[in-house]
């Protein structure tokens, strides 16, 4: 075999050893599949690797399945939220600052409109009178921040006479973080302990903060005992 026809056979080869799995997907065009089946009757080393590649799809295929672990929602959800996290951490501080004015001033735009038309209007209404001033205020007190609070502890209750939890929720009340005291990390490593834990806070349900009439983020601190359940906002 003369040099140019054997660096066209290595290429060849080359090309069938790329195009081997569509090949055997039947995902080739009906000319390549029959150029590669010429080239694959002449060559037993092209041969013997798609034989080898068959062999190992194949065994691939024959072994079970694997069962999902069964913490694996609160695994994902503890991931997503700690990568959250660090992509909020690198947005600049103005940026936050400037969306905090944005969400803080934004509700209270038309409350205070309405608020300094309405007092003018007293005002007005009032000057005349001196002589028997009256006060009119039929506003309702609106505290400016709400802290989260827990609406349903769920129906399992913790392996352990006392342990503290500090949760991070999102606007919806959803739990999506939670570290323990240093104090009382050394309970966590039991993997019984934890994995109770972690499906006991699947359960709970929270009714989120809420900030100026605007759900927000609140980190809450929850008490677990045999006895009794002590929640701090």
């Amino acid at each position: 075999m003369s040099s140019a026809n054997s660096r066209q056979h290595r290429n060849e080869c080359k090309a069938i050893q790329r195009e081997a799995a569509n090949y055997l997907d039947h995902l080739c065009t009906a000319e390549r599949a029959r150029e590669m089946a010429r080239h694959l009757s002449a060559c037993p080393g092209c041969t013997q690797s798609l034989d080898s590649l068959s062999h190992l799809r194949r065994s691939v295929r024959a072994l079970p399945p694997r069962a999902v672990p069964v913490n694996l929602a609160v695994s994902l959800r503890v991931t997503a939220s700690r990568h959250h996290a660090r992509r909020a951490s690198r947005v600049r501080w103005w940026d936050r600052l400037r969306m905090w004015t944005i969400n803080s001033w934004r509700p209270m735009a038309v409350p205070m409109a309405g608020g300094f038309a309405t007092a003018c209007v007293l005002f007005a209404t009032i000057l005349p009178m001196l002589s028997s001033p009256v006060l009119a205020n039929d506003d309702a007190p609106v505290a400016w921040y709400q802290s989260a609070e827990l609406s349903d502890l769920g129906p399992f209750a913790l392996p352990a006479d006392h342990l503290t939890l500090d949760l991070v929720l999102d606007e919806q009340g959803r739990m999506i973080d939670y570290s323990v005291p240093e104090s009382e990390s050394v309970l966590m490593r039991d993997a019984e302990l934890r994995r109770n834990v972690e499906n006991n806070l699947l359960f709970m349900r929270f009714k989120p903060a809420e900030f100026f009439g605007h759900r927000t983020t609140a980190k809450l601190r929850i008490t677990i005992r045999r006895s009794q359940l002590e929640v701090k906002g």
